[in-house]
């Protein structure tokens, strides 16, 4: 009774101690999420917004833009926190409340950024990272023909542009989500 007990006792401080490492993961999670969502938008307007943006990012890895693997280690940073990254509601208008942020920055209208990512080889973003919504997966191909294709969405973006992008991110190997496996 006495080893069962014990076991009991240690199984809810466990518990408890990995309850408040998830709640202090979240919180750090967002809080990454939110600065760099605000670091997109002070930048993505900008003449050139790949710098600013790759330098936070830079920063955030220990590393600076004259660093030769800039573009892998930023490739690397925004791959493995795509999921992370998601921009929520700062009281503007988007497509929708919560967007993670490459898809926040085409729904800002401000996708420089991300066409730079796509066409600059250097750079090895996953296009294929995807959510699901709707019970669907969404790639970020998916998010910018939801745009081309809604006759009201359409109306407030430069489709050409948009088209161009989608074309440039399927030449890099980007799919839709029914195309995933």
């Amino acid at each position: 009774l006495t080893i069962l007990l014990g076991t009991m006792v240690y199984s809810q401080e466990t518990n408890n101690n990995k309850t408040t490492e998830n709640v202090n993961n979240v919180d750090k999670n967002n809080e990454l999420a939110g600065r760099f969502c605000w670091i997109g938008y002070s930048t993505w307007a900008d003449n050139d917004p790949t710098l600013k943006f790759d330098q936070a990012v830079l920063k955030e890895v220990n590393s600076s833009l004259d660093d030769p693997d800039r573009k892998a280690k930023v490739s690397k940073w925004l791959n493995e926190n795509s999921g992370i990254l998601i921009c929520g509601d700062d009281g503007s208008e988007y497509i929708r409340t919560r967007e993670q942020i490459l898809k926040r920055a085409i729904s800002s209208g401000y996708h420089g950024y991300v066409h730079y990512l796509a066409t600059d080889e250097g750079y090895t973003v996953d296009f294929n990272a995807f959510e699901i919504v709707d019970g669907h997966k969404e790639t970020i191909l998916d998010f910018i023909y939801m745009i081309i294709n809604d006759d009201d969405l359409s109306e407030d973006y430069d489709i050409v542009s948009l088209r161009a992008l989608a074309n440039n991110i399927i030449n890099r190997g980007g799919k839709r989500g029914v195309d995933l496996k």
